[in-house]
């Protein structure tokens, strides 16, 4: 697509979660899963922000009137969760962490760090509301497509871990609560979607860099913001594989698109109750309703055949985004429509008797929801409401597909007011140490310790504390190492389905090697060893010296004359593995061949 010409926007938000202790209190930031130490049962309401209004998308949540079961668990949750105790004093090592992120994103950092209060009351949070902190502005990362412009970077506890959703109910994992995150969010520079992933795994990768991040699944979260000419500003949560950013972008450009271009000011019927008409119904779900004291009702759409079953996205109709926007905003499981009736149950003599209900003209369309009268009228009026408003900021949930659901509508300033139980912080960067950026790291390995860009990529990422392996172990090439590290448990997992914690044979193995104990040709037949969980005889690994491998290497050349060099080596690699390097051997074959 010509984005240029499309007028695409986007912008990045990174929530990276913090290896310390929760923000606010003592309590191990480890997620907990299994049966609860103990429940509690909370309803929220939304409260009036500084701005004196109360946040869209917080009524929203509270309009659904449900109630929140959180699950909490010994050790890592704790009053503070439970919102049954004031906060603590902000953890000192999460905020220097954010101070170290900052200023590695060029940053200035604010000179007083006040935290407030976010109005929160999807039940994701037991007090209602999460505190977040600004601690930088005006910072910016650099690109392959230009300088990307970060407005805000922040502190803030991430939330609860949902557990299970129900109609009336959801249950909730107190564990997650607190754990410190950082929020960095970029300015609208973002040109196209593959400039949209570079700038997510750069940022994320500055953020490795202070090797203080809690790494793994559901440890950093992205969100894409994405508009187009003519389209709004529409924010994508929960962007968890980096290779997807840019279809996703990609597939909300193209539903903006195709919503831009569907009829403008659609005309609807008034919602009539099919009850009657339908009352003989075969099909489960109408029936099921019908059975239930519910009813079946119909919403008529002037001029809209054939519109329904149009796709907005890669494999999804306008019909299905209609039903996401029901379900979200009045509780019910679904709709159905004329473009993909009959089905479901319903034959083609109950469409015709609908279509009359309805009074329904050529070119007309309908929807229908199966519920009790009060949701399913909401429901109808929310499908009337979209029909005439297609394109609406809002926020959207990123699907496995690249599509996205619909969520909630855009929160507001109105959300923010300031928190009461903490006090402002004084921020002191003069002792902040900043750490090597992992880039240049590995720009600094491959021209000290002469790697690959792959293996020293592979090596700064692994963990490995590689400058003091190669300061302890001065007699074995770096790159030996480096490579034994990373590839070796590999390849013994392909060849021998064996799994090798390396780390817990490292010293053994390495410090032999280094000793002249056993020769480099015999280490990955040790590990095997190790991998199999046998006790290793490294005697028959003792090293042999250059004139036995020579008396072996002739009785191979005479008992195979006129043999290839390949043939040979692979018979001296035979007698000679595990005791002399194969470099040595090849070598010194060569001489006598």
């Amino acid at each position: 697509m010509d984005y240029k010409k499309l007028g695409l926007k986007c912008g990045i938000e990174i929530h990276q979660q913090l290896d310390t202790k929760k923000l606010f209190c003592d309590c191990n930031s480890v997620i907990v899963d299994g049966k609860p130490d103990f429940e509690v049962e909370r309803e929220l309401r939304a409260v009036i922000g500084e701005t004196g209004e109360i946040d869209q998308a917080a009524l929203h949540e509270q309009k659904k009137q449900k109630r929140y079961v959180y699950h909490g668990f010994k050790g890592s949750s704790c009053l503070v969760e439970l919102d049954e105790e004031p906060p603590h004093i902000m953890n000192k090592v999460a905020l220097e962490i954010t101070l170290q992120a900052s200023l590695l994103l060029n940053a200035r950092i604010v000179d007083e760090v006040q935290v407030m209060r976010k109005t929160v009351v999807d039940g994701s949070n037991t007090a209602g509301f999460q505190r977040t902190a600004l601690v930088a502005r005006n910072g910016f990362v650099e690109t392959s497509n230009g300088k990307v412009k970060i407005p805000n970077i922040s502190i803030e506890e991430d939330a609860c871990k949902i557990v299970k959703r129900t109609k009336d109910h959801d249950i909730y994992n107190l564990s997650r609560l607190g754990i410190p995150l950082i929020e960095i969010g970029t300015d609208p520079d973002i040109k196209t979607p593959l400039q949209a992933r570079e700038t997510a795994e750069k940022l994320g990768m500055i953020l490795r860099s202070t090797s203080k991040v809690k790494r793994g699944l559901g440890t950093i979260r992205q969100d894409v913001n994405v508009s187009i000419k003519g389209g709004v500003r529409v924010e994508i949560k929960g962007a968890q594989d980096l290779r997807g950013i840019p279809k996703l972008v990609d597939n909300e450009v193209l539903r903006q698109q195709n919503l831009l271009g569907f009829p403008k000011n659609v005309k609807t019927g008034e919602i009539i109750n099919l009850s009657k008409t339908l009352t003989k119904t075969k099909s489960k779900i109408l029936r099921s309703s019908l059975d239930n004291k519910g009813g079946v009702f119909g919403l008529r759409i002037i001029g809209f055949g054939g519109k329904l079953k149009e796709h907005i996205n890669p494999g999804k109709r306008l019909g299905a985004e209609l039903s996401d926007f029901a379900k979200a905003t009045a509780g019910v499981g679904g709709l159905f429509h004329s473009d993909e009736l009959p089905n479901y149950g319903i034959t083609q003599k109950e469409v015709g008797n609908i279509n009359k209900a309805l009074k329904l003209k050529n070119g007309d369309a309908f929807v229908l929801v199966a519920d009790n009268k009060s949701v399913a009228n909401k429901a109808l009026e929310m499908v009337r409401h979209r029909l005439k408003n297609p394109l609406v900021k809002e926020v959207r949930r990123a699907n496995e597909d690249a599509t996205t659901t619909y969520l909630r509508p855009m929160p507001g300033a109105a959300r923010m007011y300031p928190e009461t139980d903490t006090v402002p912080i004084i921020t002191d960067i003069k002792k902040i140490k900043l750490p090597e950026i992992i880039e240049d790291k590995i720009k600094r390995y491959e021209k000290n310790y002469k790697l690959s860009n792959d293996l020293a990529t592979l090596i700064v990422k692994s963990g490995f504390e590689f400058e003091k392996i190669v300061k302890k172990y001065k007699e074995i090439q770096p790159l030996f190492l480096a490579d034994t590290l990373i590839n070796a448990p590999k390849e013994i997992k392909k060849r021998y389905d064996k799994d090798l914690e390396i780390e817990e044979h490292l010293d053994e193995v390495f410090s032999k090697l280094n000793n002249d104990e056993i020769p480099k040709g015999a280490v990955f037949e040790i590990l095997v060893e190790l991998a199999s969980n046998k006790k290793v005889d490294y005697s028959k690994y003792k090293g042999v010296s250059d004139d036995e491998i020579l008396k072996v290497l002739k009785k191979v050349v005479n008992k195979n004359r006129g043999a290839p060099m390949g043939a040979l080596m692979g018979e001296a690699m035979k007698l000679l593995r595990g005791k002399a390097d194969g470099k040595k051997i090849s070598e010194l074959l060569r001489k006598l061949v």
